[in-house]
C-alpha cells in the first residue's frame, strides 16, 4: 500500500456501469482515496455506492460534446478541488476533457477496446488522442498495444484489469445451476455443453462453434448466451445434423450463472476484443475455456493455457482444442481449477484497485 499522508481528491464518472467498476470504487474509498463519483441518474448503482460511504452524483450526458454538463463538472472541479478527473465510459471521458481546458486536474481515461483508434479519425481527437488526457488505463495489454501504435503517447498508457472478487460466485451451486438449465431447455442427461455469451455474429466465432458441434459426438450440445443477429447463425443451426443439440437462450441477465453450467466455455471471435467479462465469469466458476487469438483473450489464459488458445477462425484447431477437453474429463477439471487459479490470482478485485490508487498517486506527485 502506498504510504502517502495526503490521498488525492478524485471524480470518477460512468453512465450506468458494472460491478466491477463499482466495486473498485468502493475498494477506493476504503483505501482512503478521497473518491467521489457521478453516474446517470437511472444507474442502479448509485445505492450501492451511497449505502458505501461514496459521495454520489447524477451525470446525464447527451453527447461527447455536452457543453452544459461540462461546465457544470468544471465546477465541481474548481470549487471543490478535484485534482483527478477519470472517466469510465467514451461521454464521459469526452466531457471531462471538455470541462478541463485550462485548470491544473489531471485527467484519466479508461479504454476497453483494441481497435477504432486512427491518428487519421479527426473524432479520436475528442477523446483518445487528446493532449489534455494524463492517463489512459487499459484494459488489457493489447489494448494497451494497439492505442500506443495509433498515436498515443506510450507513457500515458498503464494495463490495469478488471478484477474480480470470487466471493460473487460462492452462492452458486453448479449442480443446480446446470439442473435448471436442463431442464428450462430440455437438454439430455448425460450432455456434455459447450457453450458462449455474445451477440451471436460471425464476427463473435458463433458460426465456428455449429461448426464444430457438426464434428462432435452427438451428446455434446451447444448453448449460446444472448440475441441471435446474424442470419447466418440461424441458418447454421438448422442444419438436421446439429439442430436437436443447439439451444439459444436469448438476452439473459443472469449470464453468469448460465455460465457456470457449461462443460466448456469459448470465445472464438474474429474481432479485436478487450478483455471478456464473460470468459472471466465463466474462469471465476472453474469452467474451461477455449479463445481465439485476438485482442486481449490470451492474456486471460496466461502461458499456462495456451494450449486452448487457437488462432482466429482456423476451424480446423478451434475443433482440435475442443476435441482434447471433451474426450477427457480429467483435462477439463483441470483446465478449470487452473482457470479459477487464475482468477484469484491475476484478475482479482485487490489488484485492481491498488493499482488504480497508484495511478492516482503517481499523477499527483
Amino acid at each position: 500500500m502506498t504510504q502517502d499522508t495526503r490521498p488525492p481528491k478524485v471524480l470518477i464518472a460512468a453512465r450506468q456501469s458494472h460491478i466491477t467498476e463499482v466495486e473498485m470504487i468502493k475498494g477506493l474509498r476504503q483505501s482512503g482515496i478521497d473518491i467521489h463519483a457521478a453516474f446517470e441518474s437511472t444507474s442502479p448503482q448509485l445505492q450501492a455506492l451511497q449505502d458505501a460511504g461514496v459521495p454520489v452524483r447524477t451525470l446525464d450526458l447527451r453527447s461527447n460534446a455536452d457543453f452544459r454538463s461540462a461546465r457544470r463538472i468544471r465546477r465541481w472541479i474548481k470549487e471543490e478541488g478535484f485534482e483527478i478527473v477519470h472517466g469510465l465510459a467514451n461521454r464521459p471521458v469526452a466531457n471531462l476533457i471538455w470541462a478541463s481546458y485550462g485548470l491544473r486536474n489531471k485527467v484519466v481515461a479508461y479504454r476497453g477496446t483494441a481497435g477504432h483508434v486512427s491518428r487519421w479519425d479527426p473524432t479520436c481527437y475528442i477523446k483518445w488522442l487528446n493532449p489534455r488526457i494524463n492517463r489512459i488505463v487499459c484494459v488489457s495489454k493489447a489494448v494497451e498495444r494497439n492505442l500506443a501504435a495509433n498515436g498515443v503517447s506510450p507513457d500515458k498508457l498503464i494495463t490495469i484489469y478488471k478484477g474480480q472478487d470470487l466471493r460473487w460466485y460462492a452462492d452458486l451451486d453448479p449442480a443446480k445451476g446446470r439442473a435448471a438449465v436442463d431442464q428450462e431447455f430440455g437438454i439430455p442427461s448425460g450432455t456434455l455443453l459447450i457453450g458462449m455469451a455474445a451477440n451471436m455474429r460471425t464476427v463473435k466465432g458463433a458460426d465456428l462453434l455449429l461448426r464444430a458441434l457438426m464434428e462432435l459426438p452427438d451428446h455434446v450440445h451447444g448453448f449460446f448466451i444472448g440475441e441471435v443477429r446474424d442470419p447466418i447463425i440461424d441458418e447454421l443451426a438448422r442444419d438436421r445434423r446439429i439442430s436437436h443439440r443447439v439451444h439459444f437462450t436469448g438476452f439473459r441477465p443472469d449470464a453468469p450463472q448460465l455460465a457456470g453450467a457449461l462443460d466448456i466455455n469459448v470465445a472464438p471471435s474474429r474481432s479485436r476484443e478487450g478483455l471478456s467479462k464473460s470468459v472471466i465469469e465463466a474462469m471465476a466458476q472453474r469452467i474451461p475455456t477455449v479463445v481465439s487469438d485476438v485482442g486481449g483473450l490470451p492474456e486471460l489464459l496466461g502461458e499456462d493455457g495456451a494450449q486452448y488458445v487457437f488462432p482466429a477462425g482456423d476451424s480446423a484447431l478451434f475443433l482440435e482444442r475442443l476435441k482434447s477437453l471433451v474426450e477427457a474429463p480429467h483435462e477439463r477439471q483441470q483446465a478449470g481449477n487452473q482457470a479459477r487459479h487464475r482468477v484469484e490470482t491475476v484478475f482479482n478485485l485487490q489488484a485492481t484497485v491498488e493499482k488504480t490508487r497508484k495511478t492516482y498517486y503517481d499523477l499527483v506527485r
